[in-house]
C-alpha cells in the first residue's frame, strides 16, 4: 500500500507493469491532492517477497549509505573489483533515488570490466532462497556490453579471478532508447539448489563489461534492492 500525503514536487520510484516486465521509473510527480490513498497487489513474483522486516533478509542492500554521486561503492563486506582497466562500480544518485551502476564511458581505456562481489551468503539458515533485484541499462547497444550475474562457493573474500563462478541467468532489460535509465525487474532468481562451501556460505557477483574507447559498448548498467529471502 502507498500513501501519498499533501506530497508536491517529489521524486518517486513508482512501479507498473510495462511490456511483461516490472518498470521502475525515476519519475518528478506533482500530487495535488491532500489525501491519496493507493493500494494494489504484487503485480509480478517478485513483488510478492513481500517486503519483510530488514531483520529478515538473507541480504538486502540498496545502496543508499553514500552520499556522494560518483563515489566508488564501498560497502562493508562487499568487494568492488576492476579485471580490465581501472573503473569500478560507483555510487549513482538521481533526485533520492540512490543505486550503484558501472560504465566505461570516457574512461579513455579499450576494455573496463568490473566486479561487485557481495559478502558471504550462508545458506544453512533457510531452504528455499530466492533472489530478486532491480536493473537498468543507458545507451547500451551491443549485448557484448554486458551484465552478468554469478555465483561462487570457493570465493575467498579477496581474489576475484581465481574463483570459480558460474553464471545465473536473470530478466534483462531491452535494450532500447525509450527505457534507458528504467528499472526492471530481474525476476525470481531460485538459490536454493546451492549449498555453498565449507562453511555453507555463497557469494554472488554482478559483472559488467564496457569500453572507454569503443562507442558500441560504453554503456551504463545500475542495479539496485538486491534482497534474498526464504520464499515459501
Amino acid at each position: 500500500m502507498l500513501i501519498y500525503n499533501n506530497t508536491a514536487m517529489k521524486s518517486e520510484i513508482h512501479e507498473y507493469p510495462k511490456n511483461n516486465f516490472t518498470i521502475v521509473s525515476k519519475t518528478i510527480k506533482l500530487f495535488v491532492a491532500f489525501f491519496v490513498l493507493i493500494s494494489f497487489s504484487g503485480c509480478s513474483p517478485e513483488d510478492d517477497i513481500k517486503n519483510p522486516n530488514l531483520s529478515e533478509y538473507k541480504l538486502f542492500e540498496d545502496f543508499t549509505s553514500n552520499n556522494v554521486d560518483g563515489d566508488p561503492i564501498n560497502l562493508a563486506g562487499w568487494t568492488n573489483f576492476s579485471e580490465a582497466g581501472t573503473v569500478k562500480w560507483e555510487q549513482g544518485i538521481y533526485y533520492s533515488d540512490k543505486y550503484a551502476e558501472f560504465t566505461g564511458y570516457q574512461s579513455g581505456q579499450a576494455s573496463n570490466i568490473g566486479w561487485l562481489v557481495s559478502p558471504a551468503i550462508s545458506m544453512n539458515t533457510y531452504e528455499n532462497e530466492k533472489l530478486a533485484f532491480d536493473v537498468a541499462q543507458a545507451y547500451v547497444s551491443s549485448t557484448s556490453n554486458s551484465i552478468d550475474l554469478l555465483v561462487s562457493t570457493n570465493f575467498d573474500g579477496t581474489n576475484v579471478i581465481a574463483a570459480t563462478w558460474e553464471v545465473i541467468p536473470f530478466t534483462k532489460p531491452p535494450l532500447n532508447f525509450d527505457t534507458n535509465f528504467d528499472f526492471f525487474s530481474s525476476g525470481l532468481i531460485d538459490l536454493s539448489g546451492y549449498t555453498g562451501n565449507a562453511d555453507g556460505n555463497i557469494y554472488l557477483a554482478f559483472r559488467v563489461k564496457s569500453s572507454g574507447t569503443n562507442f558500441s559498448l560504453d554503456g551504463t548498467w545500475e542495479i539496485d534492492n538486491v534482497r534474498i529471502v526464504d520464499k515459501k
